[in-house]
């Protein structure tokens, strides 16, 4: 079982012809749903609204196998994203998060909600703001304490929160508990505008030095730090590239869904078996691909992933 906390947003888009057009997203719901659709139990224990959207979201994760692990509806409204899509496939956000339904929890709540059978508990982006920092970590604390391993994608969201230099200090406190980190060549930019992209990686990995530390650069493919040792994977191309939207999202859910199954219960990160980790990190990489060339957050399914892996061999 995977737990999942984090946004859950309406991304609204601007279409060509004026009109705007709202689709279900947040980086953590995407996860969630990309982790289900490889036939992995999936709890998403974020609150939803109970207005129009809220219920929207409910169905979608019905539709796709993931429980709503929050105990009641929030009366709070869906969080609102404004999303505009550059020539190069690129998406920017302009977001509304003040009193939305998925910051509207206590961390007694969530601990409470905590699947008995959870393996991982995932967790980054927006839900890192300094703001809920005092009811989100403990919550990672008490999942620590249970044996259940801390996920966390940071994919850094400056423009977004209340204060910067609380963002990376909760950033960085909640990265010396995990055990899986996933960042971009532009997180870690943005995180430490200062450093270079090896200095900054060096620092992420002394803030957690036994953690597996999954890094994507666009075009440049994507690389796994365990130990002392680095596995690298090119990019797959698309078919067709229509935008990146949930790439990452779909990366690092099947790569948990394969850390699932290669970490075993007691057993270090650098005992993996290193070309399973290649194996998982290539299927990863195949399922953010397959993502890109359709609009929007698609991951596939499992079927979908196994069919287009034995075509790549």
């Amino acid at each position: 079982m995977i737990a999942v906390i984090g946004e859950n947003v309406i991304d609204i888009f601007s279409e060509a012809d004026g009109r705007f057009v709202a689709k279900t997203g947040g980086s953590p719901l995407n996860l969630a749903i990309a982790c289900a659709l490889q036939q992995v139990p999936v709890s998403y224990m974020s609150p939803l609204s109970s207005d129009a959207f809220g219920d929207a979201f409910r169905q979608l994760l019905q539709s796709r196998g993931v429980s709503a692990g929050f105990p009641q509806p929030s009366t709070a409204p869906s969080s609102l994203a404004f999303v505009r899509i550059d020539a190069n496939g690129q998406p920017s956000y302009s977001l509304y998060r003040q009193g939305i339904a998925d910051r509207d929890y206590s961390a007694e709540q969530l601990i409470a909600a905590l699947p008995a059978d959870c393996r991982v508990l995932h967790t980054g982006s927006l839900a890192l703001e300094p703001q809920d920092a005092g009811k989100l970590i403990p919550v990672l604390q008490a999942a620590k304490q249970r044996g259940i391993r801390l996920s966390i994608d940071i994919n850094v969201r400056l423009q977004f929160v209340s204060d910067v230099a609380a963002y990376r200090a909760v950033i960085e406190q909640v990265l010396t508990m995990a055990d899986y980190i996933k960042a971009s060549d532009e997180d870690l930019a943005a995180l430490y505008p200062a450093l270079s992209l090896q200095s900054a990686v060096g620092k992420i990995r002394a803030l957690a030095p036994e953690a597996l530390l999954a890094l994507t650069c666009g075009a440049e493919g994507a690389s796994l730090y365990l130990g002392s040792q680095v596995i690298s994977q090119p990019v797959i191309q698309p078919t067709v590239f229509v935008d990146t939207v949930g790439a990452g999202d779909t990366f690092f859910a099947n790569l948990l869904v394969q850390l699932l199954q290669l970490h075993q219960a007691n057993q270090s990160l650098t005992d993996l078996d290193l070309a399973l980790c290649q194996s998982a990190l290539q299927r990863a990489c195949l399922a953010a691909s397959l993502n890109i060339a359709k609009a929007g957050c698609q991951p596939p399914d499992k079927a979908t992933l196994d069919a287009a892996l034995l075509k790549l061999a």
